[in-house]
């Protein structure tokens, strides 16, 4: 992976010169500090020790060499756009979302969908549109949070053509120079449709408080509630009500807004969609993690979804108000306040949204973490849950990584997932419908701290089978 330097390219201490195969480019990495840059560090005026802002790489560096994970830092997700790339800007969002937004939105991205459907129905080498074609380049767009003022948390601007969404059409049958125009005009499509919302954003000044009086709930049958803004009504199981309203409440937040906040939260779930990307792994399964790897924090849920009291998500502009601890994926914010760094170590449990790009990009930065970790003798370990899809370079990476203590299979009769729409559904559970794949990935210090024994195996594999 890396390049030979000319002889005025002298750099600091701590700083090696790579190679980008992705973006065909050099950029620099700083072993001490973690950071990266495409900038030569003598251009910056930063020395060994500087913490610089790394610009974003997609990389992919040599997995294969056991003990060498990709130095890309993993701060830009694995997918390669055709088109431009569009660098995210520091600083976050300058407005909550309101129900205003958050209905507005819904329906952009309704107006996409529908999109995507008239453009897969012109052409003439496929049948039918790809299944969450759309729901899919929402999650991809979020792998890397977006930063930047005028950045939507959910609808991409400036995609270009994106490789997944080109893969998904072409595996449908679509012709690739009609793929690459079908992703385009989808790009453009969903540039427009965050342009509107931003356009609504900043001529709607209105506070938050103001829509207090207008969100209202109501009881209904099947113990769920229903909450309301004018004319748009969301479900909630009454037993995730009260999950959210305590876990809302323990981070002292007004109550008074309690309800604008949590109808923004199911809006936003609601409008991305994809509700097998956000299934969970049973109850009686965390419990076991629990006992015995002393796991403690989820790296991907929502807080719909979540189990541990402590948890990480997409979106942390509505989900924060509800304690969560931000994307596993924005590495430059794990030290902000109210965020989990993951580089103090600790034991966690990964669960991603099952896209290949999504779960690359995931067994990339655990890489990075254990390595790093261990370099500064801190317990850390990761256990891991994917599909069994074994020719996928998340599987490869993951299998053939120096920190694999363990890798069991669970068959589709052997375990079943926790619906992704178990806020809102009667229906909690469902049988898996493929193999599994659980990692046990662990530094040297985490493997002597949590060990995996057979017995804990046993009990965890016992754990997958029970509904609860």
């Amino acid at each position: 992976m890396s390049s030979p330097m000319s002889m005025d390219e002298e750099l600091p201490e701590g700083w090696t010169k790579h190679f980008s195969n992705s973006w065909k480019r050099h950029y620099y990495f700083n072993s001490k500090t973690g950071k990266q840059s495409w900038e030569h560090p003598n251009k910056m005026g930063v020395g060994s020790d500087s913490e610089t802002t790394p610009k974003f790489d997609t990389s992919e560096g040599d997995h294969k060499r056991k003990g060498a994970p990709s130095m890309d830092m993993i701060v830009k997700h694995p997918r390669q756009s055709i088109g431009n790339q569009q660098m995210l800007a520091p600083g976050e969002m300058s407005q909550e979302d309101t129900p205003e937004i958050a209905v507005l939105r819904d329906k952009q991205v309704k107006s996409l969908l529908s999109t995507v459907r008239q453009l897969c129905s012109r052409s003439n080498s496929i049948s039918k549109e790809p299944g969450n074609a759309l729901t899919r380049f929402f999650f991809l767009s979020n792998l890397v949070p977006k930063h930047g003022e005028k950045e939507d948390p959910l609808i991409p601007s400036n995609a270009g053509v994106d490789s997944c969404l080109h893969r998904e059409l072409l595996k449908a049958g679509m012709d690739p120079s009609e793929s690459e125009s079908t992703c385009k005009q989808l790009s453009e499509a969903a540039t427009e449709a965050a342009k509107t919302i931003w356009e609504a954003r900043t001529q709607n000044r209105r506070r938050v408080e103001s829509y207090i009086p207008e969100v209202t709930e109501k009881e209904l049958q099947n113990r769920q509630i229903q909450i309301m803004w004018r004319d748009t009504m969301l479900v909630i199981n009454r037993d995730h009500y009260l999950k959210v309203k305590r876990m809302y409440d323990e981070q002292g937040n007004d109550p008074q807004l309690f309800l604008v906040r949590l109808f923004c939260l199911l809006q936003r779930y609601e409008s991305i969609g994809g509700a097998g990307y956000q299934a969970a792994i049973p109850s009686s399964a965390f419990k076991t993690l629990q006992e015995n790897f002393g796991v403690a924090h989820e790296c991907f849920a929502s807080p719909l979804n979540s189990t541990l009291p402590s948890f990480g998500s997409a979106f942390f502009d509505t989900d924060m108000f509800f304690g969560s601890r931000g994307s596993f994926f924005d590495i430059n914010r794990w030290t902000d306040r109210g965020r989990l760094d993951f580089f103090k170590g600790g034991s966690f449990e990964a669960n991603p949204p099952f896209v290949e790009e999504s779960m690359q990009l995931m067994s990339e930065t655990i890489e990075v973490v254990l390595q790093k970790t261990e370099e500064h003798s801190l317990p850390a370990s990761f256990i891991v849950i994917v599909p069994a899809w074994t020719d996928e370079r998340a599987h490869e990476i993951m299998r053939e990584s120096r920190f694999c203590q363990k890798l069991i299979v669970l068959e589709k009769s052997q375990h079943s997932y926790r619906s992704g729409t178990q806020h809102n559904s009667i229906q909690q559970y469902h049988d898996a419908g493929f193999r599994t794949s659980i990692f046990f990935l662990q530094n040297t210090q985490g493997a002597q701290k949590w060990p995996v024994t057979s017995r804990a195996i046993e009990s965890l594999q016992e754990a997958f089978k029970k509904w609860q």
